[in-house]
């Protein structure tokens, strides 16, 4: 295949990213480290290598999936190749096949333990590619929008947001969408954590045609989300587990910060909408 063929292009830096980029390893995260300790049991490097190297554990295709993961950075690091390249389904399964057909070789640095080289398996190779989502498009409204509002390094982490978001591309949202970069973009110096709130709202389906409506619907429903999670509190404080679980009550997990800040922009979304007919 050319050496200036797109898909190879890309395949190489993929590769250059999974055997460890610029660094000398690939270091796990605090966050894999704990729950392979308090969740698999796994507290030793040869524990550890034995499981990876185990090609009938699903265990050890489960690990090397989560440590593998391609988090932003190594999206950024692949990013200006697939923004200049309109890669296909297509493409995306040359790639794989490409990647796939080598043998690739990294080192894992797991801290406090140590090293360990290994091979990554082809169907981890596929998992990385299909999270990548090089195939998915944005739509050009969106993408001009951010190019008219927004600097190279906050565009590169929204565009990257934005495609692998499954967020549905109907009018109405597109036209949410290209407000919210318009007008939050200058006025926010969080403009990645209100982009991560209407990705998650734009993702489902509402009932309602009119987006104003829908994101008050939303708001409401996290307010009521709170509320739940205060009484809870309340019970938590007041009654002992025993009697809690007697009475049939479930308790289930809110995050009342992450929920407060949803609220947040919600609400100033909609206070910033108010009179503008372009997203129904």
């Amino acid at each position: 295949m050319d050496s200036d063929s797109p898909c190879l292009i890309l395949a190489n830096a993929i590769q250059k990213e999974l055997c460890c980029g610029q660094n000398i390893c690939w270091s796990i995260s605090a966050n894999i480290m704990q729950y392979m300790l308090s969740v698999s049991g796994m507290d030793t490097l040869e524990g550890i290598q034995s499981t990876l190297m185990d090609e009938t554990s699903s265990e050890g295709a489960s690990l090397f999936d989560l440590i593998l993961f391609p988090d932003e950075g190594f999206q950024i690091a692949i990013e200006t190749i697939v923004r200049n390249f309109n890669y296909s389904k297509t493409d995306e399964k040359t790639i794989c096949n490409m990647l796939m057909s080598r043998k690739l070789d990294t080192v894992l640095h797991f801290p406090g333990l140590g090293n360990t080289s290994v091979t990554i398996p082809p169907e981890t190779i596929q998992s990385v590619v299909a999270r990548l989502n090089i195939s998915r498009k944005t739509d050009s409204r969106i993408i001009e929008a951010l190019l008219r509002f927004s600097d190279e390094s906050l565009r590169t982490r929204c565009n990257i947001r934005l495609r692998n978001s499954s967020w549905i591309q109907s009018e109405s949202h597109i036209r949410l969408m290209q407000e919210i970069i318009e007008k939050f973009i200058p006025q926010t110096g969080d403009f990645l954590e209100y982009l991560d709130v209407i990705l998650g709202f734009l993702t489902d389906q509402h009932p309602e045609s009119d987006i104003k409506r829908a994101l008050e619907s939303e708001k409401e429903r996290l307010i009521h989300l709170l509320d739940m999670a205060d009484r809870q509190d309340h019970l938590l404080r007041t009654s002992p587990m025993e009697t809690i679980m007697l009475q049939g009550v479930r308790i289930i997990s809110i995050d009342q910060d992450d929920i407060i800040k949803r609220i947040h922009i919600l609400d100033h979304v909609c206070r910033s909408g108010k009179g503008d007919q372009t997203w129904v």
